[in-house]
């Protein structure tokens, strides 16, 4: 049996998606966990579903974060397996399906499958996605250490509830990355499946990316330091492509800093560039950063309020 975790707050609508994309399973064998971290009741929601799926509801009034509610969920499973959903994303009706045969068929311990990312809502592939990412990267140890190419709606797992391996309560972004590399260097078995099974929406407003991208250092700057920290590199090749994210978070957090709009899909774009030349077993393009993150020619300076400012401090000299 496969438990589906879905952590949720005040999102009631996308809520009833993803149960529904949940209720659209193939595969039967499941339970689903929603666990209300902190906001409004989502009873209503709940109720609406219980007649048609497995479905019971963990609650908290006060709000602990993703991490908490995951691994509140984790602590009840009853599966030999685990399943992550957010309760903004939705699974296609051959995701758990497809995932347990991988599991029985390829002796993997986690599997993971391809996932569209979606900047509006949708619950089927659309019939044109050429232009729309996509997570559909082949696994590679050493570049996870890297970048995690890995979208958490897509994965599949032993249930970890035997082991130590849990989401990091302190993290809020890049948790999900911390608890891959866990698995990683637990020796598990990963195996990506050879079909879209997922769909991650990354909607401009409100969406988690959009408001990490409000502050300069953002959170993933923090948190991606911090993991680099955590977890060694796995080859000096992985190093060397850490060494450009490095360089790549400072390049966006003088965009932010600065007022100046992240180009739309940017890391998305870099891992997309950067699995491929690591794959290769080549070095970054040197030209890549530029590409995505271009900065534009300084512009005259100008008097505010006897102050000497300039429409963007971000110059090529920074780099």
């Amino acid at each position: 049996m496969i438990s589906v975790i879905i952590p949720t707050r005040d999102r009631p609508g996308p809520l009833h998606r993803a149960l529904r994309s949940v209720a659209r399973q193939t595969y039967r064998r499941f339970e689903v966990i929603v666990v209300r971290d902190g906001g409004h009741t989502v009873e209503p929601v709940i109720d609406r579903w219980r007649h048609e799926i497995p479905v019971r509801l963990l609650e908290s009034d006060t709000p602990n974060g993703v991490s908490h509610a995951r691994n509140r969920a984790i602590a009840v499973a009853q599966g030999d397996h685990v399943a992550f959903l957010d309760d903004d994303d939705v699974f296609l009706p051959h995701h758990l399906q497809t995932s347990a045969d991988a599991l029985r068929t390829r002796r993997a311990d986690t599997v993971y499958g391809q996932a569209l990312v979606s900047p509006t809502w949708i619950e089927d592939l659309p019939r044109e996605r050429a232009h729309l990412p996509c997570k559909d990267y082949a696994f590679d140890p050493a570049f996870l250490s890297v970048a995690n190419m890995i979208h958490t709606g897509s994965v599949v797992t032993g249930n970890p509830a035997g082991s130590t391996i849990r989401f990091d309560e302190t993290m809020h972004h890049c948790e999900d990355w911390d608890f891959l590399l866990a698995l990683c260097a637990a020796d598990h078995r990963f195996t990506r499946l050879d079909t879209i099974t997922s769909v991650y929406h990354q909607v401009p407003r409100p969406g988690a990316v959009h408001s990490a991208y409000q502050s300069s250092p953002t959170p993933f700057t923090r948190a991606r330091t911090l993991l680099y920290a955590r977890w060694p590199a796995a080859t000096d090749r992985a190093e060397e492509y850490r060494n450009w994210f490095r360089r790549f978070d400072q390049r966006l957090d003088n965009f932010i800093a600065h007022g100046m709009d992240v180009p739309p899909h940017a890391y998305e774009y870099a891992v997309r560039q950067l699995h491929a030349t690591f794959t290769d077993r080549r070095s970054p393009d040197r030209t890549l950063l530029d590409r995505l993150l271009p900065i534009p020619p300084a512009a005259p300076a100008r008097h505010t309020g006897g102050v000497l400012a300039h429409r963007s401090a971000v110059t090529h000299a920074t780099w």
